[in-house]
């Protein structure tokens, strides 16, 4: 099942950096991390939680995954993480996404928050998409 994830989140990265919306916010390549860097410039963004509930019937199989991207700014306010946002929902809602194994049959934004950390700084938006994936 490692596969499934790793293939999602790489189509996912691979569209975002092909998003000109994406990379004016988040350079080129984008700062969407794994595992964010020390050091790591302001704004950028996480791949977070992921969640894959799978489904099966008599003739297909697929999951369906819940996935979280994270988007950390130090921006004075909200206006760059909400840019951030919909730019993000403008890339990947009804995305289609090539997956090697797998079809993509939905890519659809869940929900987005956006908030104030507690630093007072730091703000930080979560944006979760719902993916439906079925097995070639």
């Amino acid at each position: 099942m490692t596969d499934i994830f790793f293939t999602l989140q790489q189509s996912l990265y691979n569209a975002l950096a092909a998003s000109a919306e994406i990379t004016a916010l988040l350079g080129s390549p984008p700062r969407l991390y794994d595992h964010v860097p020390p050091g790591a410039v302001f704004p950028y963004a996480v791949f977070g939680a992921t969640h894959i509930t799978p489904y099966d019937n008599r003739t297909d199989t697929g999951f369906d995954h819940l996935l979280t991207i994270d988007i950390w700014s130090r921006y004075r306010g909200s206006k760059e993480a909400k840019d951030i946002v919909t730019a993000l929902y403008d890339t990947l809602h009804r995305a289609s996404l090539p997956l090697a194994g797998q079809t993509a049959l939905l890519c659809e934004c869940h929900s987005a928050e956006v908030a104030l950390e507690n630093d007072g700084f730091t703000t930080h938006a979560a944006v979760r998409f719902n993916i439906l994936t079925q097995d070639d």
